[in-house]
C-alpha cells in the first residue's frame, strides 16, 4: 500500500478544498410559495474560481440550499413567522445529471404533496420524500425534513 505525502495529496485535490471550502456567497433572489410547492431562485454573489475557469454549482452547496427550501416551506406551511428550532434535513437522495454553471436565477423547486406531511407530535412535523428539482432537472431527487413547531 502506498502512502501519499502532503504535496502528492495536494496535487490531486481541488483548489476550493485546499484554500478553504465554502468561499462563496449565495442568496435567494426570490422565493414563491403555494400549498405543496416552493420555488427559490438563487444568485451566486461570490465564488472561488475552479481550476478550469468556470463556475460549477457544487453538490454540497445544492444540499445546503435544498435544506433552506425545506426550512422555509415547513415554517410557512405551519404558519410560523420564525423558525421554532432547528429544522433537520433527515435524508436526501439526489442525482446530478448535468452541471450548473450559471450564477444568477438558479432555480430550486420543492414539491410537497399532502401525503408527505405527517404530524409526529404537538411539537414536530415530518415531511417525507419531497420531490426536488434544481435548474430544470440538472439535479433531481427527494428529501425529507423534520420541522419543530415549538
Amino acid at each position: 500500500m502506498q502512502q501519499l505525502n502532503t504535496q502528492q495529496q495536494q496535487a490531486l485535490m481541488s483548489d476550493y478544498l485546499q484554500k478553504g471550502w465554502k468561499q462563496e456567497v449565495m442568496e435567494f433572489s426570490s422565493v414563491h410559495l403555494e400549498p405543496g410547492y416552493i420555488k427559490g431562485l438563487i444568485d451566486v454573489k461570490y465564488f472561488q474560481m475552479p481550476g478550469d475557469g468556470e463556475f460549477h454549482f457544487s453538490a454540497q452547496s445544492a444540499m445546503i440550499w435544498i435544506s433552506q427550501l425545506g426550512i422555509i416551506y415547513g415554517c410557512w406551511d405551519n404558519q410560523l413567522e420564525t423558525k421554532a428550532g432547528e429544522v433537520y434535513l433527515r435524508d436526501i437522495d439526489l442525482k446530478f445529471k448535468r452541471t450548473i454553471n450559471k450564477t444568477e436565477q438558479v432555480s430550486f423547486e420543492g414539491f410537497f404533496p399532502k401525503h408527505c406531511k405527517k404530524k409526529l407530535s404537538e411539537d414536530l412535523v415530518y415531511y417525507k420524500d419531497a420531490k426536488i428539482i434544481v435548474e430544470s432537472g440538472a439535479f433531481i431527487g427527494s428529501a425529507s425534513f423534520m420541522v419543530p413547531l415549538k
